[in-house]
């Protein structure tokens, strides 16, 4: 696992790198073991999202909502 050693003095481009690092190996890690047990991948909730990133719940809802809100206009301009 990713992580830096003291979060306090981590900038909000440190944080943003640090948590989607740790989301893709989350996804990639269960993609891996999926395939290797033969069976669908799962599907995470906010909760197990945030637990594994280290972070409240709130902060992966705001990151979410930011996410859809990026891709919707990216649709929308093409």
């Amino acid at each position: 696992m990713i992580s830096i050693a003291s979060h306090e003095t981590e900038t909000e481009k440190d944080k943003t790198r640090r948590i989607d690092s740790l989301l893709r190996e989350m996804v990639v890690e269960e993609a891996l073991q999926a395939m290797k047990d033969d069976r669908f991948h799962k599907s995470f909730t906010l909760q197990e999202i945030a637990d594994f990133v280290g972070v409240g719940k709130d902060t992966i809802d705001r990151i979410q909502c930011k996410a859809l809100r990026k891709l919707k206009n990216k649709m929308v301009e093409s």
